[in-house]
């Protein structure tokens, strides 16, 4: 038996936690530079702020409902997951962390400890409240899926308490029948769109749908979507988490840039911090994409009118794969000059690191060299030496080339977990 935890409206949640003064307060939490709406409490849900909302349009909401705003605060976020996740291995030792506040917990053998699953779930839901202050939900499925499904339904119905539990076939089928296939984890909306198309629309209609449709309409992955579905478990708990396929990072820029020597700043900050990544999970890169464009929403100051839009977008492949942050800016920067346009004002710069290969790959070409071990090495000690002293002590010259477009956090909030200055006080 298969549990899944999630954190209710979690980066909201992270905030409330260290403020009580917030509850029943609407709350939104901002996006890198404060551009788009990434969060949202219930209360500020039931105004009718919309995920991924341009901040700017809420101005009037704002204005009437006293809405509380925050810049993204990662630090308070990841710590606080930290924190979650240390919590739930009090109830299971196998636990696989999916994202920044979702869980996976193999049961079985600990379900006897707590008179049922409901119980257990309980339990869950009152050490998180009391230990972190945190508002969780837990499903509970004899899949993955169904797991998740049940969390969905947890927090769907506030008849259930926070807990659902689908431990019998009867059960498991009265969720499936009123249950959309659209809200099933892995159905995206085109594949839904297509499944509609066909008559399919509750996840109990996708489950009767025989294999070999299901193997042409869906591929493989499907197939095992509607096995878990049916209670045959395709996904295994994964402890421990397997290395990114992609790195990607494109934080805008706060204001409308329209210089290339800055971009090439960020860009430059963009690559270091991917990089970074890179490294610590030993691998390298096969080919780096380097993207830019202009703010959609941008009208011409006067006028009124859109104001001119520029998108571009390079790919690069690299002779042979490799991790250095010297060795990658050079083609990083080439591909910047390839779509850089004058005469726009642009909104964000980003870069895509792929076709990652272990880190002991190496390969020469017959008139190739492979990648420049000493550059290598010398990444790793400036990691090693950024770890110890702080972030970009040691960088490259480019980099910082000029502090007017760092990041935009107007609402950035305390970090009590991470900051001695920021630290609460007991009076």
């Amino acid at each position: 038996m298969y549990a899944l935890v999630d954190g209710n409206n979690f980066y909201c949640s992270a905030h409330r936690s260290f403020d009580p003064t917030l509850e029943g307060k609407p709350i939104i939490v901002l996006s890198n530079r404060d551009g788009n709406v990434i969060a949202r409490s219930n209360e500020a849900k039931a105004l009718g702020i919309k995920m991924a909302q341009p901040f700017f349009e809420t101005k009037e909401l704002r204005e009437q409902h006293d809405i509380v705003v925050f810049s993204s605060a990662y630090e308070l976020y990841g710590d606080t997951s930290a924190r979650l996740m240390s919590v739930l291995t009090q109830f299971a030792p196998d636990v696989e962390v999916y994202s920044i506040d979702e869980a996976f917990l193999w049961i079985e053998e600990y379900v006897g400890l707590y008179p049922t699953y409901q119980d257990l779930g309980a339990a869950i839901r009152e050490k998180v409240d009391q230990w972190l202050r945190l508002p969780v939900c837990v499903g509970f499925g004899p899949t993955k899926t169904l797991a998740k499904l049940a969390n969905r339904l947890a927090k769907k119905t506030p008849e259930l308490n926070g807990v659902c539990v689908l431990d019998t076939p009867e059960a498991i089928e009265e969720a499936l029948w009123g249950f959309p296939v659209e809200d099933l984890w892995g159905v995206g909306s085109r594949l839904a769109s297509k499944l509609k198309k066909e008559g399919i629309r509750t996840a109990y209609q996708l489950r009767e749908v025989n294999n070999e449709w299901i193997r042409q309409a869906m591929t493989v992955n499907g197939l095992r979507l509607v096995h878990e579905l049916r209670g045959l478990p395709c996904k295994l708990l994964a402890v421990s988490p397997p290395a990114k396929k992609t790195i990607c990072a494109a934080p805008s820029f706060g204001k409308l840039i329209p210089d290339l020597a800055i971009i090439t700043d960020a860009l430059t900050t963009h690559l270091s911090r991917s990089c970074e990544k890179l490294r610590k999970q030993d691998s390298l890169c096969g080919a780096i994409t380097v993207f830019l464009h202009t703010d959609r929403f941008r009208r011409t100051p006067g006028n009124g009118l859109p104001a001119k839009q520029y998108a571009g977008s390079i790919t690069l492949v690299l002779p042979h794969p490799t991790n250095s942050t010297t060795e990658l800016l050079k083609y990083a920067e080439s591909g910047l000059k390839a779509i850089f346009r004058f005469g726009y004002n642009y909104l964000k710069v980003g870069i895509m690191l792929s076709d990652l290969v272990p880190g002991d790959y190496r390969q020469k070409g017959v008139f190739v060299e492979g990648p420049n071990e000493k550059l290598i090495a010398l990444s790793s000690v400036v990691d090693k030496v950024n770890r110890r002293y702080g972030q970009d002590k040691l960088r490259l010259a480019s980099q910082q080339y000029n502090p007017d477009w760092p990041m935009k956090q107007k609402y950035l909030s305390k970090r009590p977990t991470t900051r001695w200055e920021d630290i609460l006080e007991a009076k």
